[in-house]
């Protein structure tokens, strides 16, 4: 089972409890989504047909209650997976669904990470 783990600074994450200029969103978005691109050339094979993806998010030293589900940046390292050819698009037709779960935690301050684990589907959806 292919997988990615993509560290992130603090100044690369925010999640959807955030409330943030629409701006610094934008550049979050771009250097995660190229970070992610550069990452998947380096370490994954495309893949072909439908994938499932469980993004396993590992929170700073000291966070105790975190929600995964609410990890943004996600959806930029899938577009920066795109980006790299890892698979045709983002859509449900290749990633059908998108898992979230907490992993442990990264052990230092200020440092997410994002592992993603991918999942070859033997059925449609």
């Amino acid at each position: 089972m292919p997988t990615l783990t993509i560290p992130l600074g603090k100044s690369e994450w925010y999640s959807s409890n955030d409330r943030i200029h629409h701006m610094k969103r934008y550049c979050i978005s771009n250097a995660v989504r190229t970070k992610a691109k550069l990452l998947a050339k380096q370490h994954l094979e495309p893949v072909t047909g439908p994938v499932h993806v469980t993004a396993f998010i590992g929170y700073p030293k000291g966070v105790g209650r975190a929600d995964p589900s609410n990890a943004s940046v996600v959806k930029h390292i899938l577009d920066g997976l795109t980006d790299a050819g890892i698979w045709g698009d983002d859509d449900s037709e290749h990633i059908p669904a998108v898992a979230y779960r907490r992993d442990a935690s990264t052990g230092r301050a200020g440092l997410w990470t994002v592992r993603l684990e991918i999942t070859r589907q033997n059925h449609e959806f």
